[in-house]
């Protein structure tokens, strides 16, 4: 059997396992490894679907493990805009496995796997050109493939190390209080989502990577991450790099690096107050010039090699606030509000700038746990791409010069029982991959596009 042929099959038979045992929830941008819904300890597992089993989940907890699938399903379509118009259904089954050698072993180690079963088809990639700001978190290739694989040790209480497969959208970049949105660019932004070979370490995709997490103080968390470079090895020009590695199992480990640095404050160490992180990444491979080809040409000259020139080497800054507004601790009505922002060098990058900011409330209509949100999101395309547009356009009269990608998205996340939410969906993406030309309409760009969706997402 080849090296490849045998992680297939040992990633199909650790998510057979896995899926045998039991289902948990995907919600709010997806669980850590082993992360449920959390249990009343009045009504223990009234948050899963099957409860507990036989028993099966309880014993399993003694000995610190802790199971969790999700099945996230949703239908969505764009009735304005986009190259066509059409309706998707596209699903995501999460299995995952935590085992805490504390309760048992005494040893302050966790171990965890995690894989995905997707199904279906996107939005963005049929419907709306692949646009930059893809309009689902979980659109990806159809695939069963294996995503986290890693163990962490804790050294005293002041230093965790986790070393294995991971994805960087678990801990650095994100915003606590975006992830209630539908939109990918929301969880993972869609600059370092762009920018990054092959997406970077982001969902679906994760890849062989070491972090360390420095707990100085209570309010205070130091987030350092070494990554493989490119987690398909698949080049820039690939179209979908996500075929590089069906499984997940490649394991890739001679892409270069990305090093990734986040800080992150909490005053208080409370919800009550906000918190700040600032972070920044760097990634040692090689990036294809957005404007030049290797021979020192516009890459819109017929005198062109055709071929970017290569610039070395990559890197962001950005910084994100998670603010409560307003809390009613009677109610359990919560308001609170998120910003992030960062920028990278336009040369080398087709996204040079990137922010977002919305509103999160929790308890509307005295419903104390659904959740409704309003966020704006805005890619910026590099000054070095516009002027490939530019220099196209003086060949072709009338070629568009890209600006801009937004989007707005208005959501109501509904707690329908303990197990199963419903979320209702409307987006508004304006111009499609900064308006290029519509493939399927000579002579006009993709049309702004309204995108109406539902979710829902159920814990087994």
């Amino acid at each position: 059997m080849s090296g490849g042929r045998a992680r297939r099959t040992i990633a199909a038979l650790i998510l057979g396992v896995i899926l045998a045992l039991g289902r948990s929830a995907w919600a709010d941008g997806g669980p850590v490894c082993g992360q449920t819904a959390p249990d009343d300890p009045d009504k223990p597992f009234a948050g899963k679907l099957l409860g507990d089993p036989a028993g099966l989940r309880a014993t399993l907890g003694n000995y610190g493990a802790t199971i969790g699938i999700s099945e996230t399903d949703e239908v969505l379509g764009n009735p304005i805009g986009g190259t066509k118009h059409g309706a998707i259904y596209e699903g995501l089954t999460d299995a995952n496995l935590k085992f805490d050698l504390r309760p048992y072993f005494h040893w302050r180690g966790v171990f965890c796997i995690r894989a995905f079963q997707i199904h279906g088809r996107g939005l963005s990639l049929n419907d709306l050109g692949n646009n930059i700001d893809t309009v689902s978190s979980i659109e990806a290739d159809r695939a069963t493939r294996l995503f986290e694989f890693w163990y962490e040790q804790h050294i005293g209480d002041w230093l965790r190390i986790r070393i294995g497969q991971q994805a960087a959208d678990q801990e650095f970049l994100v915003s606590s209080t975006s992830r209630v949105f539908i939109n990918s660019t929301f969880g993972f932004p869609s600059l370092p989502g762009t920018d990054l070979p092959a997406g970077g370490p982001d969902y679906p995709l994760a890849t062989p990577a070491i972090r360390f997490r420095f707990d100085p103080s209570d309010e205070l968390t130091v987030y350092a991450g070494l990554f493989n470079g490119n987690p398909t090895g698949a080049a820039f020009s690939d179209p979908d790099p996500q075929r590089a590695d069906f499984s997940g199992t490649a394991f890739r480990t001679g892409d270069g690096a990305l090093a990734l640095f986040e800080v992150r404050y909490n005053p208080g160490n409370t919800d009550g107050n906000g918190t700040y992180r600032l972070g920044a990444w760097f990634n040692s491979e090689r990036f294809p010039d957005q404007h030049f080809a290797s021979n020192g040409i516009s890459l819109a000259s017929p005198l062109s090699s055709g071929t970017p020139r290569l610039l070395g080497n990559n890197y962001s800054v950005y910084g994100i606030v998670d603010q409560p507004l307003f809390a009613d601790k009677t109610s359990g009505q919560r308001l609170n509000a998120f910003f992030r922002a960062m920028g990278a060098p336009g040369d080398r990058n087709l996204v040079s700038f990137y922010f977002d900011t919305g509103l999160a409330f929790k308890g509307p209509f005295g419903r104390k746990d659904d959740t409704v949100g309003i966020g704006f999101g805005y890619a910026q395309i590099g000054d070095a791409a516009r002027q490939l547009d530019r220099d196209t356009a003086a060949i072709i009269p009338g070629y568009p010069v890209r600006s801009r990608e937004a989007v707005v998205e208005l959501t109501y996340q509904v707690q329908v029982t303990d197990w199963w939410q419903l979320q209702p969906d409307f987006q508004y993406v304006v111009a499609p991959n900064g308006g290029v030309p519509n493939p399927n309409a000579p002579g006009r760009k993709i049309g702004s596009a309204a995108v109406l969706g539902l979710r829902s997402a159920i814990t087994f």
